[in-house]
């Protein structure tokens, strides 16, 4: 039996979760898609007047940033390493069911506040136009005091306007704090919604007018996957709006008040992105209605065609069926314009039809 590349991925991923059965809560297994390549660290230190960047091997090389006055940004690309999310746990004191849930890329959005560090979990989103497919990938924060630690799923750039940023002080983020530096992050991560959702649109826009002109069964299973990839977006979508309300609304120490304001923009625009969402939804519901509405009218089109050529040809029929009696004392069998004379009578009515018809612009 073939196997399509989603559900294989959705089959390995569900192997991997049975592994977890019966483990203690807390113990670190990766569940994702397989990856061999290695773990990138990179590391930026910083503060108003002093940058470095650096890309290191271990997580040990970057212990002597977590107490430095300035702030720290580490960087991690890869969370299937085992070894080095432990020493994130350890070093950094990190709960291990913080890291589990970590390691686990169907995660939902969620934040988890600790005395020395906040933990917060997201999914950063990327169309795909060949497959219509909007795919997620997992991001996670830990924000301590003066570091910031984010880890993401794959060796993407998606943080490159922020390193940018960083490297040519641009705007106050080199004179904030790490929540500052969370912010700008998250705020990266949800503008990348609304890039990913204008593609969607396009496409959504591009089915429609394939579903007019040309309703095949393959436009069927594209607007099939379009409403799947719109009711799975709200998975990641409307739990995040809940960690960004719970920023604003809890009393969390390591998320300063002046940063609540960028924070509150952020959830604008979240909002902004779902109500999009729920528009996208809408009209790729309204999608299968073009498509019936399309295939029922090039129906009544073909059955029209069809009902009019049998109605020209039942009265012409119904002469043929006549004069193919062949009784012995038909005056007509012996006419010797009997033949023209009723091919004539045939081709006027014919024409007479298709004058009618015509008149009462049935075609």
């Amino acid at each position: 039996m073939k196997i399509s590349g989603s559900k294989l991925f959705k089959t390995r991923l569900f192997k991997k979760y049975s592994q977890k059965v019966g483990l203690p809560p807390g113990t670190l297994v990766y569940v994702g898609e397989e990856r061999t390549e290695p773990v990138q660290i990179t590391v930026t230190d910083y503060d108003e007047t002093y940058l470095h960047e650096a890309m290191v091997q271990t997580i040990q090389a970057c212990l002597h940033f977590k107490s430095a006055e300035t702030v720290t940004w580490i960087h991690i690309k890869g969370i299937h390493d085992t070894e080095i999310i432990e020493e994130i746990g350890t070093h950094f004191g990190v709960n291990h069911l913080v890291l589990e849930d970590l390691m686990s890329p169907t995660q939902l959005p969620k934040i988890e506040v600790y005395k020395d560090h906040v933990f917060i979990i997201l999914k950063s989103l990327a169309y795909d136009a060949a497959t219509l497919s909007v795919f997620r990938e997992q991001i996670g924060f830990i924000i301590g005091e003066n570091f910031v630690v984010s880890l993401q799923e794959n060796a993407g750039e998606l943080f490159t306007s922020v390193q940018n940023r960083l490297r040519n002080a641009q705007g106050r983020i080199r004179q904030m704090r790490p929540d500052y530096l969370a912010y700008a992050l998250i705020d990266v991560i949800v503008d990348h919604y609304f890039i990913a959702l204008e593609q969607l649109s396009d496409a959504i826009q591009t089915v429609e007018e394939e579903s007019i002109a040309n309703p095949t069964s393959e436009v069927l299973e594209k607007i099939n996957i379009l409403r799947r990839e719109c009711i799975l977006l709200r998975r990641p979508l409307l739990p995040l709006r809940d960690v960004i309300d719970e920023v604003l609304d809890d009393e969390i120490p390591l998320l300063r008040k002046e940063t609540h304001p960028y924070f509150r923009d952020v959830y604008d625009h979240l909002i902004q992105v779902i109500h999009t969402l729920e528009t996208l939804r809408s009209t790729v519901s309204g999608l299968f209605d073009t498509y019936t509405s399309a295939v029922s009218h090039r129906m009544n089109e073909v059955m029209k065609v069809l009902t009019i050529v049998a109605t020209f040809f039942i009265p012409l029929t119904f002469i043929a069926g006549i004069y193919g009696m062949n009784f012995k004392f038909m005056p007509e069998l012996e006419a010797q314009w009997g033949y023209p004379a009723v091919l004539l009578v045939m081709v006027g009515i014919g024409i007479g039809m298709f004058i009618y018809f015509k008149f009462k612009k049935w075609f």
